[in-house]
């Protein structure tokens, strides 16, 4: 069965949408607010996207391994149990026939608990790898997010700064905003 990998798709698609959206509907000054870059929380939105799709993309594919694997598991138990079936009487003791008919009753058994750990384990492996894959994406998305905030940061100071310089011009005109501190 073929998988599509839509990790592939276009890595623009939500950015020309909202450029498309915003040139229908124009929002004076959106997309210019200080410290707010519309290009950057798309990009991490993306990212984020595509991180989930990889993860359901190895739930899928692991999925599709244990299905294999039970069909697999389930041909094998058949066999098992044509071969219990196997056992006829024969000339030996009816406790040979019984001995025999445990001891392959036994076998079955014990295959099949390790049939089922191994099921388990894989389930838990498939679990494991899409955790990583979303928890490695958090992980970034906050790193991205936080950097993001601090060069927010950085234009709101330079606006602070800025202001603070209209300010004083404007309370002391005569000396551009320049006050001297006499001692």
């Amino acid at each position: 069965m073929a998988t599509t990998n839509r990790a592939d798709a276009p890595a623009k698609a939500p950015l020309s949408s909202f450029n498309s959206f915003a040139k229908l509907f124009p929002v004076p000054g959106f997309t210019k607010l200080p410290g707010f870059d519309v290009t950057t929380v798309l990009d991490i939105q993306r990212r984020n996207v595509e991180a989930l799709t990889a993860a359901n993309q190895t739930i899928a594919q692991g999925l599709q391994t244990v299905v294999q694997r039970q069909g697999e598991i389930a041909r094998q138990s058949v066999k098992q149990f044509q071969d219990l079936l196997s056992v006829k009487p024969s000339s030996t003791s009816v406790e040979e026939t019984l001995v025999k008919r445990i001891d392959v009753a036994k076998t079955s058994f014990e295959k099949n608990v390790a049939d089922a750990r191994e099921l388990g384990d894989l389930v838990a492996k498939v679990g494991v790898e899409a955790t990583d894959i979303l928890s490695r994406r958090v992980v970034a998305s906050l790193d991205e997010i936080k950097a993001a905030a601090r060069s927010k940061a950085a234009v709101v100071d330079e606006v602070k700064a800025a202001a603070q310089d209209v300010v004083k011009a404007a309370a002391y005109p005569k000396t551009g905003g320049r006050v001297a501190v006499v001692a």
